[in-house]
């Protein structure tokens, strides 16, 4: 009976620590968010599709630590570059501000 009084104690602290947890930045990672005025364009890290920026927005994604090449792409318009050198628990927030292509 103790335990199972013990165990009900701990529950709250275990799903407090897992919550946590959650929001942290894995060990050898950035936290890389991406802002643009086309939000349906594709992000690329190191000429890889990782996603669209809706995907990027709000809360950003993890990726490896070093040196990065990211590209902001939408069909009919110019794409944007942006080169990465961040150590390991950083933060970076890509704005890619892309423009119309003019025919």
């Amino acid at each position: 009976m103790h335990r199972l009084r013990a165990a009900a104690r701990l529950l709250p602290l275990a799903a407090a620590m897992a919550a946590g947890c959650a929001t942290a930045i894995p060990y050898g990672a950035i936290s890389m968010r991406v802002d643009s005025n086309v939000p349906d364009a594709t992000v690329w890290v190191d000429d890889v599709l990782v996603g669209r920026v809706t995907d990027w927005a709000k809360d950003g994604r993890h990726i490896r630590s070093g040196f990065h090449r990211i590209e902001v792409r939408h069909a009919g318009y110019y794409s944007h570059f942006q080169e990465v050198e961040l150590p390991e628990g950083a933060h970076t927030i890509v704005k890619a501000q892309l423009h119309p292509v003019v025919e």
